[in-house]
């Protein structure tokens, strides 16, 4: 179209009235998104290539990082990886999980189910997904149980999931009687299980599942955790405690602990 049969069309429709007409085609965004995921598993147009572990995946910088904070501030600093036509995981990202998060982007579409749930929030908390992170805490949260919920504290506390971490806290408070003995509990770190064992809303008969809790965490590695006993035992409310427990105290791995710092000692 030359620009002079523009001018005499615009001159000849031209009443001086508003009439105008808004075209929206509202399933726009799924076509496009259905033509660039077409364009990628074609290679046509990529521009990078992400790699995890042993996999390719040829990608569309642009879709990156209108989905993800994480590549936009990689492919528009001066990363590295800015001007790399690849970019490696290595084994930092399962295959199948960065698969998931790529049909995502190019799709507006993920299934998140028990087996990949706790790896999204990972990932998608890791590449600044984070509406998958949210999706997937989301959904970890109505599958919460006494049986993952030491777990699913750790998780949400690393990834700051704050809901999931809160529901996972109280579960872990209310059901303590019956986890103190798990394997979950055995391999807390030091600073979770001193958050249990102090707090207020610790849910136990009496002071005894707190003392044996901490016992049995110190015994599952004694050479490491020998030297916290006494700062956890600060934490126990050692006058509420049976005299059976304080006299005489039992022996850790034939260690007799006879005069430690937090205040109570073994008969001589």
């Amino acid at each position: 179209m030359s620009v002079s049969n523009h001018e005499n069309r615009k001159s000849r429709s031209s009443s001086g009235s508003m009439n105008i007409h808004l075209f929206h085609k509202t399933s726009h965004a799924d076509s496009l998104l259905t033509q660039l995921n077409l364009l990628r598993k074609r290679r046509v147009f990529t521009d990078v290539v992400l790699r995890a572990g042993h996999r390719a995946f040829p990608c569309h910088r642009a879709v990156l990082a209108s989905c993800s904070r994480y590549f936009e501030a990689m492919f528009s600093g001066g990363l590295k990886e800015s001007q790399d036509a690849e970019v490696n995981f290595h084994d930092s990202l399962h295959p199948e999980v960065l698969e998931l998060l790529l049909d995502y982007a190019y799709s507006a579409r993920i299934v998140i189910n028990e087996e990949n749930a706790e790896s999204l929030l990972e990932a998608g908390d890791m590449l600044q997904f984070h509406d998958i992170r949210d999706a997937s805490a989301e959904f970890l949260e109505k599958n919460l149980h006494p049986s993952n919920c030491l777990g699913m504290m750790l998780l949400s506390d690393a990834h700051q999931c704050q809901r999931l971490y809160e529901l996972s806290w109280h579960m872990c408070l209310a059901n303590f009687a019956s986890l103190y003995r798990t394997e979950d509990f055995l391999n807390l770190p030091k600073d979770k299980v001193q958050e249990l064992i102090f707090s207020e809303d610790l849910e136990a008969e009496d002071e005894s599942v707190a003392y044996e809790a901490v016992i049995d965490w110190v015994k599952a590695d004694v050479g490491r955790r020998l030297g916290d006993l006494p700062e956890l035992l600060r934490c126990v409310r050692l006058a509420l405690l049976p005299e059976t427990y304080l006299a005489p105290l039992p022996v850790l791995s034939g260690l007799c602990l006879l005069s430690c710092s937090w205040g109570v000692h073994t008969p001589q």
